[in-house]
C-alpha cells in the first residue's frame, strides 16, 4: 500500500491548497447536482463561464484516458452553487457515474472535521488549547526526542527527555514531534511504520494511540512542523473529553446539525451502492480497483480522526460553507466566529514549514493549510485562503477574499504510475481562471 507514499508526499502536502480559494455569508442551496445548479442568484458573482468549460473540458478528458476512474468538482461564491462538473465514473465496470452524491473516501480531509471537534470541547471549557495531551491520554506523560533519525551501532534510536509537553495545541498544529506514515528513509520512519494506526485491524482506537505513544519524538515539540499521527490522537481525545466515540460526537456536533447525512466513518448498509470504488494504477500503468484487503478505509472498525470519513461533495460543500461563515449554517451555529478565525490563521509560518510549502506561500493554522503574503516562487492563492487535501486525491478550499468554496473529488490510491492528472493538480492550474474578480 505504501510503496509511492513517500516519493508522492510533496504532492499531497504541497498541493492540498493550491487552487485555495471563498467566504460568504449567505445560505447555500441544500442539495445540488449538474443539473439543478443555479444559473441567476442576484447576490452571486458570476464565475468566469470560460473558465468553467475549461475545467469541464479538462475532466472530461483525463476521465476519458483513465487518469482518475471519475471526477466531481463543486464550486459556490457567496455561498450559493454555482457550478458542478461531474465526470468519469465512480465504478468504471458497472458504469456508475461519478456525482456530487457519490461517497468518496476523503481522507486527510477529515483532519479539519476533527479539528472542529476539539475547538468545540474548547469552547464548552472541557478542554484547553495549551493542556497537556498526557492529561488526557496519560501514555503520553514522559515523552522522549529522538537525538537521530538513524538507530546506533546497537540498533537503538538514542533519545532524550522533552524538554516541554505535548499540548492540544502541538496536535492541532502538527508541531507535536509524532511521526506519520510517509517516511521510509529512516529508522525511526520505519519504526513509526510497525505501529501504523491504520492497519492494527484487532486493536481498539485506544490500545492503537497508547501503542504509538511509546515511539520517539522527531523533535522537541513546537519546533517545526511535521505531518503526523496528531488528528488521529485528537479523535481520541475527543472521546476521551466528550464520553462518546468520534462517529457518535460528530454525528450529534456537526453532521446532523449542518445536515450532512451522508457523512460517516461506518458507512451503512443502504450506502453501499453509493460509494466510489477505490482505483490504483498498476506496474503497466492501467487503472485497477484496489483489492478489499488493502482498502483500510472501507475496512475499518474505528474512527480515525486524522483520515477515516466518507462524504459526498454536496454534504463536505456543507462544512466548507460553514466555516466560511464563521461557523454558521443556514441558522446552525456549530462553532463561534473566534473559533473560526482562530483555526484559520498561520499558526506555524514559513521559520517552522517546509521548503515545499514555503514555495507556495502555505503556512498552517488548525489542521488547515493557509495561504499567507510572501515571496515564494509558486504562490498559491490569495493571502487568508485555506482548505486541505486528501490522500485518495480529494481537496477543498475557501477564500475570504473572493467569496469562493470549492471542492473536488476523486478516488485513487496512488502508486508509482499514477498519472499526474489529479484532482489537485487540476484545480492548481485552472481555478484562476474561473474566478472574475
Amino acid at each position: 500500500m505504501y510503496d509511492a507514499r513517500w516519493r508522492l508526499t510533496t504532492l499531497v502536502l504541497a498541493s492540498a491548497l493550491a487552487g485555495s480559494l471563498g467566504l460568504a455569508a449567505c445560505s447555500p442551496q441544500t442539495q445540488a447536482n449538474a443539473d439543478t445548479v443555479s444559473e441567476a442568484v442576484p447576490a452571486a458573482r458570476q464565475l468566469d463561464g470560460q473558465g468553467l468549460a475549461a475545467l469541464d473540458a479538462a475532466l472530461d478528458q483525463f476521465a476519458a484516458v483513465q487518469a482518475r476512474s471519475g471526477y466531481v468538482a463543486l464550486i459556490a461564491r457567496d455561498g450559493v452553487v454555482q457550478h458542478i462538473a461531474e465526470a468519469g465514473y465512480a465504478d468504471i465496470e458497472a458504469e456508475r457515474p461519478m456525482t456530487a452524491d457519490t461517497l468518496v473516501r476523503i481522507a486527510s480531509m477529515t483532519k479539519p472535521v476533527t479539528a472542529v471537534a476539539v475547538m468545540q470541547l474548547v469552547e464548552d471549557g472541557a478542554l484547553r488549547l495549551d493542556q497537556p495531551l498526557a492529561d488526557i491520554i496519560p501514555a503520553f506523560a514522559d515523552a522522549r526526542v529522538a537525538v537521530s533519525v538513524m538507530a546506533g551501532e546497537d540498533g537503538q534510536i538514542e533519545t532524550v527527555a522533552a524538554d516541554r509537553p505535548v499540548t492540544i495545541e502541538h496536535l492541532l498544529t502538527h508541531t507535536s514531534g509524532i511521526g506519520y506514515v510517509f517516511d521510509y528513509e529512516t529508522d525511526l520512519g520505519r519504526l513509526y511504520l510497525t505501529r501504523n494506526v491504520y492497519e492494527d485491524r484487532e486493536m481498539t482506537l485506544e490500545e492503537r494511540i497508547n501503542h504509538l505513544a511509546g515511539l520517539p519524538l522527531y523533535f522537541q515539540p513546537g519546533e517545526r512542523w511535521y505531518y503526523s499521527w496528531s488528528n488521529d490522537i485528537l479523535g481520541r481525545v475527543v472521546e476521551v473529553v466528550s464520553g462518546q466515540n468520534l462517529e457518535s460526537y460528530m454525528q450529534a456536533r456537526i453532521f446532523q446539525p449542518l445536515g450532512m447525512n451522508e457523512t460517516t466513518f461506518f458507512p451503512r448498509e443502504e450506502q453501499r451502492s453509493q460509494i466510489a470504488t477505490l482505483y490504483t494504477h498498476d506496474e503497466s500503468s492501467a487503472i485497477q480497483p484496489v483489492p478489499a484487503s488493502l482498502d483500510y478505509a472501507f475496512g475499518a472498525n474505528v474512527a480515525a480522526g486524522g483520515a477515516g470519513l466518507f462524504s459526498t461533495a454536496n454534504d463536505y460543500f456543507r462544512f466548507a460553507q460553514a466555516l466560511a461563515n464563521g461557523g454558521e449554517l443556514e441558522g446552525v451555529r456549530i462553532l463561534s466566529g473566534e473559533s473560526v478565525e482562530t483555526m484559520t490563521q498561520v499558526h506555524v509560518g514559513a521559520d517552522r514549514m517546509p521548503e515545499q510549502m514555503n514555495a507556495g506561500n502555505l503556512g498552517f493554522g488548525y489542521s488547515l493549510g493557509v495561504v499567507y503574503e510572501g515571496r515564494g516562487s509558486s504562490a498559491s492563492g490569495y493571502p487568508a485562503d485555506f482548505g486541505w487535501g486528501g490522500y485518495f486525491d480529494t481537496d477543498f478550499f475557501v477564500s475570504p477574499q473572493t467569496g469562493v468554496v470549492a471542492l473536488i473529488l476523486a478516488q485513487e490510491q496512488p502508486s508509482a504510475t499514477t498519472p499526474p492528472q489529479g484532482a489537485r493538480a487540476i484545480f492548481r492550474q485552472l481555478m484562476p481562471a474561473v474566478i472574475a474578480e
